[in-house]
């Protein structure tokens, strides 16, 4: 079992290690796991158990993946990987790849492809995504290493670019609610801009205009499902290659990239930002301008 370290300072009394834990972020998914697993808990090299009381100066030791393996099919590719520690694989996902397994795309994801990779580095490996794109999309996907990791990370901002039909010339905010459709209990794919729908910003900065379109940087605000896309779709500028909210065109598959992510780390105290250089595709399109 692997664990993570932690030494306990800044208590002004005694205190249960539950209410420390909850105070320092844990999530009771996380807590109610650790009750579960036997020698999950060491105060001092002494296994214990949630209700424990501690001081300063104990060093608490807790399992820092409690969880039971993600169990998908494993795929045997390589991995565009960015960036990669003790905490984080940091991966550039290629377009007309799926971020996790479904029906349709059950043996080709890059959830497969990162459980592959992390089999002989943990053999309990969990796997949690900060972020995930678009089957179409590419670009930058965050992955954290256990459970403990994905309870630190803050302050998440991620920059994305698109090519869009059309000119624009001014930025571009658009906060129009995003309603998915249910049918039999079954979620449409596509969705639809709607005063039912949940709460969706997107400001559109325009960088560059050429033949007719416009190479975008794209930030969003309370994140749903293909609500760059739709928006885009909603003030008359589609993206290159959407075949769900777009026009006919040549282009194969939908422009879009997170090109820059950004955040917070609680456990090292730093903010980490990475940023990837816009795909071959994206710049034969710019450069055939």
């Amino acid at each position: 079992m692997k664990y993570f370290e932690i030494k306990v300072a800044g208590l002004k009394k005694e205190e249960k290690l539950y209410t420390f834990l909850k105070q320092n972020g844990f999530s009771e998914h996380y807590l109610k796991q650790l009750r579960n697993i036997k020698d999950a808990i060491k105060v001092n090299d002494k296994t214990e158990n949630i209700n424990v009381v501690i001081n300063n100066d104990d060093i608490i030791q807790i399992a820092s993946n409690p969880f039971k393996a993600t169990e998908i099919e494993l795929i045997n590719k390589p991995l565009d990987i960015v960036y990669e520690d003790d905490y984080f694989l940091l991966v550039n996902k290629p377009p007309m790849l799926a971020t996790m397994p479904s029906r349709s795309h059950y043996k080709n994801n890059l959830a497969g492809m990162v459980c592959n990779y992390m089999k002989d580095k943990d053999e309990n490996y969990t796997l949690r995504v900060f972020n995930r794109l678009d089957r179409e999309a590419c670009g930058l996907i965050l992955i954290s290493k256990n459970a403990v990791v994905h309870q630190k990370v803050k302050d998440i901002e991620k920059e994305y670019y698109a090519i869009c039909h059309g000119t624009i010339k001014e930025e571009i905010t658009v906060k129009e609610p995003i309603l998915t459709i249910v049918n039999n209990g079954i979620n449409e794919m596509k969705r639809v801009c709607s005063p039912l729908g949940q709460s969706a910003e997107t400001t559109f900065i325009p960088i560059k205009n050429f033949n007719n379109k416009t190479l975008l940087k794209v930030k969003i605000f309370k994140g749903r499902t293909h609500q760059i896309r739709l928006h885009a779709s909603h003030i008359s500028h589609p993206l290159i290659g959407d075949k769900l909210y777009g026009i006919p065109d040549d282009y194969s598959h939908t422009y879009l990239c997170l090109k820059k992510i950004s955040f917070h780390f609680d456990i090292t105290k730093q903010d980490y930002s990475f940023e990837i250089n816009l795909s071959p595709e994206f710049e034969n399109v710019l450069k055939n301008s």
